[in-house]
């Protein structure tokens, strides 16, 4: 296989070329990272062509030399030496059996070498990060390829401590300096599963699925709620990480056939990141899953969640009351959680006692008592919560309704003097009124408890590098246009490198918020239906899920088609 030696102050190393293209320059997206000052950001790449390898010069400013002579595009032959700067590369290609040299090639252990460092030198096969090998993988490749498409790279995969459920340090970052020496700490599965990890860093993921099939086993990562194919493992190296997982999980390694649940910890950097993990027996062995809680991807505080203005001073007046009930709805996984810590984030927690009861805990809270269900223990969100009661609480967080006894407790609760947040799955804020009505709550309790009600969903953010602007179609205009007044240019999704051909970066948010006055009350409590709660509404402030949408797809921060498959049609 054709290879590349590089001389550095700790003698020759040796990169083995695969199907790809390698750039090489000062800047850290290229595959080949120089500590030279005189080479460029990005100044030459070594690429395929005419069945070998060509190098071409990407415009650097003291040029690319090829046995000394500069070239704009050359092809390579067996022993050529690439000059980059003062760095020499040179180009073994075994097959060419003699060198076909259209220049004087130099000889390359003539290149002057840098003065105080070891004579003796020593070659040795090394990936493009500087980890020995034997040959670079088809899956370091693909993950590489999704770890650099981020625009920022504040840390690599060797920055990354591993830390178990005891909070124990197992595995150290090893450019920490203080790693431990392992056989294991060095070994394939955990290499592998820092990649994994840092994969997740790097896309933004929230969840990691490892799954096995016949023959491997498929790497899949959540990004801004799809599943994207990331790269496929052997056999061999999904059961090292396996090991890994339940190692740092304490879990049984001789149980596969039953559910098993854990969590571990990674330090990065000064920076703690909790992971929490799943395994659950399938046809071809243990799917592995691992639900990222990675808190800096989420915003802390009100104002960071996108409201409009006049949403946020009433979230922010009813958040900071004594007393009431604050209801997020949603389906799974569409913020809830992160907008009532958003208001719990918002009290001065040292002067107010507050609790929350959640399934489980997902962030930490500073200064406020969180406890977990445990239905093992009988521990529900009915019966803390009425234990809850006796604490003194100030405001309570009940981390779900669902049956009829936490909602009429946690409904008494901000009757009584207690400011109370909790969620509900519905589809809007209209509809989580029936839910609660449908779960068999009194209507007078329902219609007195309810301060106000938020709805959300997560929309796709268009990639600011790739997206592009077009003009609406007639329907689109014709369904914005109920709502507002028409918009001259909507913007699409393309696909490039760093969205990983997706079109899209992130996500935000979108709201409707209801607020309960007396004639909302009335409707609730004498005849409850979806055109007399909306007329009231309609009659104040009142902006639905796709209105909100439709000022996000004028302002081009997403799409058309995000918002139809969001909030559906009216």
């Amino acid at each position: 296989m054709a290879h590349l030696e590089i001389k550095t102050e700790l003698g020759t190393r040796r990169i083995k070329l695969s199907d790809g293209s390698i750039t090489i320059g000062r800047q850290p997206d290229n595959l080949l990272v120089l500590a030279d000052d005189q080479a460029s950001r990005h100044h030459c790449i070594i690429e395929p062509a005419n069945g070998g390898y060509r190098v071409r010069d990407l415009g650097s400013r003291n040029g690319t030399l090829l046995n000394r002579q500069r070239i704009t595009t050359e092809n390579l032959d067996n022993g050529d030496v690439v000059q980059i700067g003062t760095t020499a590369v040179r180009f073994i290609d075994p097959e060419q059996l003699t060198p076909r040299k259209r220049h004087d090639t130099p000889d390359f252990s003539a290149v002057e070498e840098p003065k105080d460092h070891l004579h003796d030198q020593v070659t040795v096969d090394v990936d493009l990060h500087g980890a020995v090998v034997d040959a670079p993988t088809a899956y370091e490749r693909k993950l590489r390829e999704i770890i650099d498409s981020a625009a920022e790279k504040p840390f690599e995969d060797v920055d990354i401590s591993l830390v178990d459920c005891r909070n124990v340090t197992i595995h150290q970052a090893t450019s920490s300096g203080l790693e431990t020496g392992s056989d294991e700490d060095v070994g394939e599965g955990i290499r592998v599963f820092r990649l994994l990890l840092l994969a997740c860093f790097r896309a933004r993921a929230t969840d990691l699925h490892v799954e096995p099939r016949i023959g491997n086993a498929a790497v899949r990562i959540r990004v801004d709620g799809y599943m994207l194919a990331a790269v496929e493992l052997s056999m061999t190296i999904f059961h090292r990480i396996l090991g890994v997982v339940k190692i740092l999980c304490q879990i049984d390694t001789s149980r596969k056939n039953v559910v098993q649940d854990g969590h571990f910890s990674v330090l990065v950097k000064g920076r703690r990141v909790d992971y929490r993990i799943s395994l659950t027996p399938s046809m071809h062995g243990q799917k592995l899953v691992i639900r990222v809680l990675d808190s800096s991807n989420a915003p802390s505080r009100l104002h960071e969640l996108g409201l409009i203005p006049w949403m946020y001073d009433k979230l922010q007046v009813v958040a900071l009351r004594d007393a009431g009930l604050l209801l997020a709805c949603g389906p799974t996984g569409c913020g809830k959680t992160t907008t009532l810590y958003s208001c719990i984030r918002e009290l001065d927690l040292e002067q107010r006692n507050a609790i929350t009861i959640e399934d489980p805990v997902e962030y930490y809270i500073e200064g406020c008592t969180q406890i977990p269900i445990d239905h093992k223990q009988d521990n529900t969100f009915a019966n803390i919560l009425r234990s809850v009661l006796r604490q003194d609480p100030d405001v309570i967080f009940v981390g779900e309704i669902r049956d009829t006894e936490t909602a009429t407790v946690a409904m008494q609760a901000s009757m009584t003097g207690h400011l109370v947040y909790t969620t509900v799955h519905s589809k809007d804020t209209i509809g989580s009124i029936f839910r609660l009505l449908d779960l068999g709550v009194e209507a007078y309790l329902v219609a007195n408890a309810l301060n106000l009600i938020l709805a959300q969903r997560l929309v796709r953010v268009l990639c600011p590098t790739c997206k592009k602007a077009v003009k609406p179609t007639p329907a689109q205009n014709l369904k914005m246009g109920k709502h507002m007044a028409g918009v001259p240019q909507v913007t699409i999704p393309v696909g490039c490198r760093r969205c990983l051909k997706t079109g899209f970066i992130g996500r935000c948010a979108i709201f409707e918020l209801l607020e309960f006055n007396e004639q909302m009350r009335d409707v609730v409590i004498k005849t409850p239906t979806i055109h007399g709660i909306l007329s009231i509404a309609k009659q104040g402030l009142f902006t639905t899920l796709q209105q909100f949408g439709f000022q996000l797809v004028a302002r081009g921060v997403t799409s058309m088609d995000e918002i139809d498959r969001v909030a559906g049609s009216e």
